[in-house]
Parts: C-alpha cells; sequence; structure tokens
C-alpha cells in the first residue's frame, strides 16, 4: 500500500466516527421519546487489500445502523396493554358504582330501609296514633327518594360508560388511521431493501399499536412490505394502506354498540378499554341494578298484598299501600310488537325478567331472562294473551323466526315507586273492621317482613338481600381494583425489560460519544501524519 492509502484510512476513520457519534447524539436527545428504541451504527473493516504474503486492511466502513428491538418482548406488551386497557374500564366502571352502595358513609338504602319498618312497628305500637302514621309515609318517601336516587346514579354511569365506548370507537379509528399512514411510509422507504431502515417510523407504528392495544383486542401480522395488518372479531380493521371505520349506535336498549361495515361486532371485544366497558355496562345491569329493582318490587309486592287486605281507621279496605307494580316490554321485532302487557295475579308474580322468542312466525317460547329455563311456549294468535307467571302479554303485529320481547316487572319498579297512600286514616293497621279502632294485626304483619324470608328473593330477608347486593358491588370492585394493580405492575415489568433491551442509557451513551471522539481525533492526526510525511518526501 503506498502512502496515499493512508488518507483513505484516515478519512474512513472520520467518516465512520462521524456517523457514529450522530447515531450516538440522536439517541441522547430522544433518552425521554417514548416508545424510542435505541440505534446502534455498525462498523466493519473495510474490504483488504491483496499484498505479499496476506491481506491489508483499508480503515473502517459504517455498514449500517442497529435498531435494538426484541419482537417477543413488543408482542407481550401488547397482550398486557390489552388486558390493562379492560382492567382500567371495569375499575372505573365499578368505581362508581361502589359509592352509590357506599354504606360505611351511610349513602345507600340500608338505613332508610330498617327506618321504614320500624315505623310500621310504631304504628303497631299505637296503630290510632296520627303522629306514626305521617311519619310512616315521611320514613316510606325517604325510602323512595333514596331508591330512586340510586337508581338515577346507576343509570347515569351506565350512560357516562355508553359515551365511553363511542369516545373510545372514534380514539381507535384514529389510531388506525395513523397506523395505515406510517405503514405507507415504512413500505415507501423499505422498498427493495432488506433491512428495517425506517426504523424511527417502525417505532412510531410501535407506540401507536400499544396505544390500540389500549382500546382493543386485536390480531395482527406484518407482511413481506413491511406493514401491518390488524383484524378485529374475523374481519379487516386496517389492510395496508387501508382502514375500515368502526361506528357506534345506540340500540332500543340505550346500548352503544359498535358496527364494523354494518355488522354489530360488539361481542367480539373482550379486552382493552373497548372490552372493559362492554363488560362493566353488563355487570352493572345483570347485578346491581337488576337486584336494586327486585328489592324495591319485592317491598311494594308483599306491603300491597298484606295491605290490600287491611283495614284503615275509615274502615276502607282494598287500598295499596304503594303504587301497583307495572309490566313494560321492549320489541325487538320489526312487525309485531306487545300492545298490552299487565299483571294478573300479583301473588302468583315472581318478579322474573321474561324473553318472549318467536321460533318461526307461529311458535313462540317464554323463557327466564337470566336462568335461561323455558316458562311455557306455545302457538301465536294475532292479539292472543300469553299468560305466565301472574303476566298477562298480549302480541299483535307478524312476528318472524327470531323475533324476541322482553317483559320485565322490574324495569319500571323504582321509577313508579310511589306511596298510593294520601291519607293517614287509610292506613290499613288492622285486619278486620270489626276490632277497630285498636287492631294492630296488619301493621305487626307488615312490620314482620322486615323479618321474613322473601321467596321472590330466593327466601332472603329485605336487608340480607340488599346486604348481599352491597357485598357483591364490594367484591367486583375490589377484584377490578387489584386486577389494574397486577395488570399495571406487569405492564410496568415489561416495559422495564423493554428499556434494558431497547432504552437510553445516558451513560453508556456519554461513554460511547467520548470513543467515538476520540476515534474521530485519532483519524485527523493520521491525516496530519501522512500530510507531513508526504511533504518530507517531496522536500528530498
Amino acid at each position: 500500500m503506498s502512502l496515499l492509502g493512508l488518507f483513505d484510512i484516515g478519512k474512513s476513520a472520520i467518516f465512520a466516527s462521524q456517523q457514529a457519534m450522530n447515531v450516538v447524539s440522536n439517541n441522547i436527545a430522544n433518552v425521554n421519546t417514548p416508545g424510542y428504541s435505541r440505534h446502534e451504527a455498525i462498523l466493519e473493516v473495510a474490504t483488504p487489500v491483496s499484498i505479499k504474503g496476506g491481506y491489508l486492511g483499508r480503515g473502517v466502513n459504517s455498514s449500517g445502523i442497529r435498531r435494538h428491538y426484541d419482537k417477543f418482548l413488543h408482542l407481550q406488551i401488547i397482550g398486557q396493554n390489552q388486558s390493562y386497557g379492560r382492567s382500567y374500564s371495569l375499575d372505573q366502571g365499578l368505581s362508581n358504582i361502589e359509592q352509590v352502595f357506599n354504606e360505611a358513609q351511610n349513602l345507600g338504602l340500608a338505613n332508610y330501609l330498617r327506618d321504614y319498618f320500624n315505623a310500621w312497628q310504631d304504628v303497631t305500637t299505637n296503630p290510632e296514633g296520627q303522629p306514626e302514621r305521617t311519619a310512616l309515609l315521611q320514613k316510606a318517601n325517604s325510602l323512595i327518594q333514596t331508591a330512586q336516587q340510586m337508581e338515577s346514579s346507576i343509570l347515569d354511569t351506565l350512560k357516562y360508560i355508553n359515551n365511553d365506548i363511542a369516545n373510545v370507537t372514534t380514539e381507535i379509528n384514529s389510531t388506525t388511521t395513523q397506523i395505515a399512514d406510517l405503514n405507507v411510509k415504512i413500505a415507501q422507504l423499505e422498498a427493495g431493501l432488506s433491512n428495517e431502515s425506517a426504523s424511527f417510523l417502525r417505532d412510531e407504528r410501535d407506540r401507536q399499536l400499544n396505544k390500540l392495544a389500549e382500546l382493543i383486542d386485536y390480531s395482527w401480522f406484518e407482511d413481506s412490505s413491511g406493514q401491518v395488518s390488524v383484524f378485529v372479531g374475523g374481519k379487516n380493521l386496517i389492510e395496508s394502506a387501508n382502514t375500515f371505520t368502526l361506528t357506534s349506535q345506540l340500540d332500543i336498549d340505550g346500548h352503544s354498540n359498535v358496527y364494523l361495515d354494518g355488522e354489530n361486532i360488539t361481542t367480539s371485544f373482550s379486552n382493552g378499554k373497548l372490552g372493559g366497558y362492554i363488560a362493566v355496562r353488563s355487570d352493572i345491569e345483570d347485578t346491581p341494578l337488576h337486584d336494586l329493582r327486585k328489592l324495591v318490587a319485592s317491598i311494594i309486592q308483599e306491603t300491597n298484598i298484606l295491605h290490600s287486605t287491611g283495614y284503615g281507621l275509615d274502615s276502607s279496605t282494598g287500598n295499596d299501600f304503594y303504587d301497583a307494580l307495572q309490566v313494560s316490554s321492549t320489541d325487538y321485532s320489526a312487525a309485531a310488537y306487545v300492545s298490552s302487557s299487565v299483571v294478573t295475579d300479583r301473588s302468583a308474580l315472581t318478579l322474573d325478567e321474561y324473553t318472549i322468542a318467536f321460533s318461526d312466525a307461529s311458535n313462540y317460547e317464554v323463557r327466564n331472562r337470566h336462568t335461561g329455563v323455558p316458562v311455557t311456549s306455545g302457538v301465536y294468535t294475532a292479539g292472543g294473551n300469553i299468560d305466565f307467571q301472574g303476566i298477562r302479554v298480549v302480541i299483535d303485529g307478524a312476528p318472524v323466526a327470531n323475533d324476541s320481547f322482553l317483559v320485565s316487572p322490574l324495569t319500571k319498579a323504582i321509577t313508579n315507586f310511589n306511596v298510593a297512600i294520601t291519607d293517614i286514616n287509610k292506613v290499613a293497621a288492622a285486619s278486620a273492621s270489626a276490632n277497630l279502632p285498636g287492631d294492630n294485626t296488619m301493621a305487626a304483619s307488615i312490620a314482620g317482613l322486615a323479618q321474613a324470608n322473601i321467596s321472590n328473593l330466593d327466601n332472603a330477608t329485605f336487608e340480607d338481600h340488599y346486604e348481599g347486593i352491597v357485598s357483591n358491588i364490594g367484591i367486583m370492585t375490589k377484584a377490578a381494583e387489584d386486577s389494574l394493580n397486577y395488570d399495571d405492575n406487569l405492564r410496568f415489568e415489561l416495559e422495564r425489560k423493554r428499556d434494558a433491551v431497547s432504552g437510553v442509557s445516558l451513560d453508556e451513551e456519554a461513554a460511547n460519544l467520548i470513543r467515538f471522539q476520540r476515534m474521530y481525533e485519532a483519524g485527523a492526526r493520521l491525516l496530519q501524519v501522512t500530510d507531513e510525511l508526504l511533504e518530507t518526501i517531496i522536500n528530498l
């Protein structure tokens, strides 16, 4: 190699160290950038030249830039983000419901329920007393107001959850659009290349995929061009540069459902914030809201059955203490509808909700909505009576296969919860008109309901049933809180592992900066020395 070859070696050292310092500087600048993967300049020996007796090196080449990335860890983080999103939604929804049943701060129904039956006990002690009768109506109204306020708070929480589902859907669409845009840019930059040259864009896309994982559970793969496709419920959400928009619509029950290409895919989501909101909405409706309504409906039913057979101070009888329960219905049919739904025998009323489902245009089956147990079945006649468990339903129109109708004595139980008695003299404390005015038998029977096992509440007392609601909410909320803490901690550990592989260490980068600085200085010194040697030769 000639003396001039030293210039090539020195130049290669300067250029390689300069590129390496640029990479190190960029690492330092992005030390706090979320999702950034550390980069490293790859230095390798330049192609040597053949000399007598062997080969001689010709300096150094910078062959590329390596992105420190562990795909397995990235997949784990995506899965954990999906679990965390679900736990977050469950915790948010259930913690709000727990406050509604906060008996520790006397914000629940327990004291009002106890005061109501104590007021009946006071009437038992003095059945003719005007103050006791007035106090009874006041305590009953306090019970009503508290129950209605609790139901309103639960319904507000459900409304917020449905709004959150719509908001998450919008956020998903925004995220998928960004991922599709990044797909295009990555494919353009890496076209025809065998390495991941669009590493910075890949970092951003990974961050968006992690963000999407907090919102929904999905599956995905990367094709040979470097573009990713995302699937939900077996359908494409992202396909290379194309995205498919999710929409949310309110159904007849007020539920915000998610649609893709016109198809309802709400049931496809189980994780992520979206899956969590859908799950917690169902949990709230099926447990605290349903059980609270059933408690109130049982109080109305049991009190009215006894009170209507008693006698007031004015000898009146047949009076309900509360407004009677009403049966509500919801039609899931395009051409048929429930024209009438009434209680025919309140003593036979089980306070369950029912689904009338049609297998074809002529045959129907009534099932308990919560247990799925068949109640009755029959042949449909337009305008004909469908009788079961103290309820009569009339359906008109032209039902078809898979049509269904929800029938419930609970939906309006709290909304219509109201004291029917306005005259305190009509409070039926006596069981027989002949025993007036001092008879307290009926008042004692109603007061005794506080300790009675109610068949419609699985033979629990009113208080025990309510305590069961509070206990279940506490257990569900604590489980959601524990799950959130666990998922958050596990996600943190996975992120820590990722940082160990892909994160930037300022100490390490500072050392690299000094190392490549010395390399640059040495290369420059080599050029200087070579120049001096060449000048000496020229001057000979």
